[in-house]
């Protein structure tokens, strides 16, 4: 149902915004690469977190290994947006606008100081535990862009656009949002703020979050708290104190307002 029902909003060609937030709102839709052998680190999704006062990645979540960490940034373009231009195979201003924003985000994270910045300041409350936060962290980035049959059958533009990714680069279109879904897990979407991070998702994702972050840097909603002390059965990790961790931390958790 949800893979059709994204499908047809495609179709609908709206604006980017509206895209954004029914992947916020399903959130199996939205692109997990690079992810590392942890997974997806606390469950946790930063919507439009910032780079400096330039630049604002769609999305940004990170995932670890024992040994580092990949901070991922996501960069949504509207499905109507165009990789090529009518009759030939010449990239469209839309693609080429896209490949620049990416750049432009890659040159910012190559100054060191900026890099620091983001990884400490804005993603500290998240750098958990404590014991792997100094661990090296490297920037991944994602385009979502167009529909998978602007490309069709056509192998010399899809070798074009694959041409354009790196090691630390994908290019995604809107289609494939839906492959493999079954075997997706929810997330949490969280919003950083000056002080702390406000998970406004309403859902239970996991416990992991809950668990590993400093509680004093979280705020959830009623509904999300709500739905948190329904889902005992999904409960995963457990206390010295007894029962499970969640039970003990989440009295302290402040809800939003």
């Amino acid at each position: 149902m949800l893979r059709q029902s994204f499908l047809d909003l495609l179709d609908q060609e709206l604006e980017e915004q509206r895209y954004q937030t029914y992947l916020e709102e399903n959130t199996p839709l939205i692109p997990m690469e690079f992810i590392q052998n942890h997974g997806l680190h606390l469950d946790m999704v930063l919507r439009k977190p910032p780079l400096g006062k330039d630049y604002t990645p769609d999305f940004c979540y990170l995932s670890k290994s024992s040994i580092d960490w990949n901070c991922v940034l996501v960069e949504l373009e509207k499905p109507s947006s165009r990789y090529f231009k009518d009759g030939g195979n010449d990239f469209h201003p839309n693609f080429s606008a896209a490949l620049q924003q990416i750049s432009k985000w890659r040159a910012w994270v190559e100054s060191d100081s900026n890099k620091k910045h983001f990884t400490r300041e804005i993603l500290g409350p998240l750098k958990v535990p404590s014991t792997m936060a100094s661990n090296p962290t490297y920037i991944k980035y994602v385009l979502v862009h167009g529909r998978r049959s602007e490309l069709g059958e056509n192998a010399q533009r899809r070798r074009l656009v694959k041409a354009q990714e790196r090691d630390d680069f994908k290019i995604m279109s809107y289609d494939s949002l839906v492959e493999n879904l079954s075997s997706r897990s929810l997330a949490y979407i969280g919003i950083r703020k000056n002080e702390h991070i406000e998970v406004v998702s309403k859902r239970f994702a996991g416990d992991s979050l809950f668990v590993w972050a400093d509680s004093s840097h979280l705020k959830i909603s009623k509904e999300l708290k709500a739905d948190i002390e329904a889902s005992k059965a999904h409960y995963f990790s457990h206390s010295l104190k007894g029962g499970f961790a969640i039970e003990h931390v989440l009295p302290k958790i402040s809800l939003a307002s």
